[in-house]
């Protein structure tokens, strides 16, 4: 099993991971494309890097996100490509909120930080499963293995049909031949392919769980531990890829 640190707050970790820069150097970004359903508490943000030195991210890695007047805040890299970056944001508290109801133009960035995912070597068939925006490492994952697999699965999701963010901003532009998308939603919805949750599809595939050479998971923390005692009970933590949350003051 591999876990990797996906992303986290405060100041020794970042100092540490990021070279010592200093969190008040800020690449400077613009907002280029804010996705938002007014009935949802997500939304999918692409700010623009406004200086010619910018930074270069994998899938796993994440940013500090200055809101002006707010705070700045670890968010998880969904996709990027060349100075443009993508986010998916869900509201938690003021600052969450702010930018997924009415952004700033203008913000601040600084990373890469966390650890990326590692690129499959010799799998040939993978399983990603994303839950709420622990879908956004993933499909930067699914954009970068798309030429290094034969097959790949990425199931993503969510409690309720309104928290389902708007991809296409991200699959329009990524790489995303040969990875088979499902949508997982706890409540029934009739757009919706699988009705219940991550830990719900894993155990209704059973068996089939061991056609994957690997499995990559990124979500919340009760949804990892379960997965985790899952493949710890078929004896597949060997295939077990795991993005967690790691918060250090």
């Amino acid at each position: 099993m591999y876990i990797l640190r996906s992303y986290c707050r405060g100041r020794r970790y970042f100092e540490e991971y990021c070279g010592g820069l200093a969190l008040t150097t800020y690449v400077p970004a613009k907002l280029v494309k804010h996705v938002h359903k007014p009935v949802s508490p997500v939304a999918v943000l692409v700010y623009k890097a406004l200086t010619a030195k910018f930074f270069m991210s994998l899938p796993g890695h994440f940013c500090m996100l200055w809101v002006p007047g707010y705070e700045a805040i670890p968010l998880s890299i969904a996709y990027q490509e060349g100075a443009h970056y993508y986010f998916i944001v869900k509201k938690r508290g003021l600052t969450t909120s702010k930018l997924v109801e009415d952004p700033p133009q203008y913000v601040g960035l600084i990373g890469p930080a966390g650890s990326s995912i590692p690129m499959p070597t010799a799998e040939k068939r993978v399983l990603l499963l994303g839950g709420g925006v622990g879908i956004a490492p993933l499909i930067y994952f699914a954009s970068r293995i798309a030429n290094y697999v034969e097959n790949a699965t990425l199931v993503y999701g969510v409690r309720s049909f309104n928290e389902l963010a708007k991809l296409d901003e991200i699959l329009n532009v990524g790489k995303f031949n040969n990875i088979k998308f499902l949508i997982a939603v706890e409540e029934a919805h009739e757009n919706v392919v699988f009705k219940g949750t991550l830990i719900d599809f894993v155990t209704r595939i059973g068996d089939e769980i061991k056609e994957y050479d690997k499995v990559y998971a990124s979500g919340p923390q009760i949804f990892i531990c379960k997965l985790y005692e899952i493949f710890d009970k078929m004896k597949l933590l060997d295939r077990l890829v795991l993005a967690l949350e790691t918060y250090v003051r």
